[in-house]
């Protein structure tokens, strides 16, 4: 078989080149860190880089999302906890002044104190957090209960997004809360009413009628019981879903950096192999002008 000088020529010439790409493609490597810099590099592996990315991204939004509505139903729930430490205290003391015991004296002893907890209960229901008032529904950039116990907010829910299409609402209207609804009483107890009726009944020393609001008392206790109940659902939830999207988060990292992340060691030791051949094939090529056409023939 016969081999011509300037195939011999060509062969090696198109060795040197496929090696100088692949040297270029290592050093590539090497200075950004990653295996693909552009999707024509291998369009499958970087369709599949970009989902996982655009999950990680969804996932951090839902993150925030869920950060927010925690801080949002723990401000809530510290507030209705202190309304339960209120009514708990108005509780005793009605049942003490609808004591016959209890003379004018004492009953007006204990409005005074029945009104500063109704006022500390307004003041509870005025909670804001950054700026926002956590009871007032959409019209949260004002105080949603005025002095006379009034309720100015809405009763909407206030919902954030903490998967593709799931929601949590994490706001309590104030006027079902603390008013029983809109009109007051209308879907549960009027508590800011009752505290209104224990004021008349201990100004007008009415045993019976302070007696009239101990089940109204009960009733307001439950009320936010239950509804600190379902606060501490809503609670569960949100971390059990920022615990399902950690996860999530970590698992894509890694699969994200095994597919697009170098090994710097083998990427080394790679450019070195390559290197050392690219010697060898220029040394080789020095050779070609050096031989007669007698060692091409056979």
């Amino acid at each position: 078989m016969r081999v011509t000088q300037n195939t011999t020529a060509n062969l090696v010439l198109n060795s040197l080149q496929t090696i100088r790409r692949r040297m270029e493609e290592l050093e590539q490597q090497a200075s950004t860190g990653v295996k693909i810099s552009a999707p024509g590099d291998d369009p499958v592996t970087a369709q599949q880089i970009l989902h996982m990315k655009s999950l990680m991204a969804a996932g951090d939004q839902y993150s925030r999302n869920i950060s927010n509505g925690i801080s949002w139903l723990s401000m809530t729930e510290a507030a209705m906890d202190e309304m339960g430490n209120v009514l708990t205290r108005a509780k005793e003391l009605t049942v003490q002044m609808a004591n016959a015991t209890s003379d004018a004296k004492a009953r007006e002893s204990g409005m005074n104190e029945i009104i500063q907890l109704r006022n500390q209960l307004i003041q509870l229901g005025n909670t804001q957090l950054n700026g926002r008032y956590v009871f007032g529904g959409f019209k949260n950039d004002t105080p949603p209960f005025d002095a006379a116990g009034a309720f100015n907010g809405t009763d909407d829910s206030i919902t954030i997004e903490i998967d593709r299409g799931a929601f949590v609402p994490i706001n309590y209207s104030g006027g079902n809360l603390l008013r029983g609804g809109t009109p007051p009483g209308s879907t549960g107890t009027d508590i800011i009413g009752t505290f209104d009726n224990l004021i008349t009944a201990l100004s007008a020393n009415d045993q019976a009628g302070v007696q009239a609001e101990l089940p109204n008392l009960e009733s307001a206790l439950s009320q936010v019981l239950s509804n600190r109940t379902d606060l501490g659902a809503r609670m569960n939830r949100l971390e059990s879903q920022k615990n399902v999207i950690e996860e999530m988060k970590f698992s894509l990292t890694k699969v994200l950096s095994d597919k697009q992340d170098v090994d710097f060691m083998q990427v080394i030791s790679d450019l070195t192999k390559q290197q050392t051949a690219f010697e060898a094939a220029i040394a080789a090529s020095g050779k070609i002008s050096q031989v007669s056409l007698l060692d091409y023939l056979s």
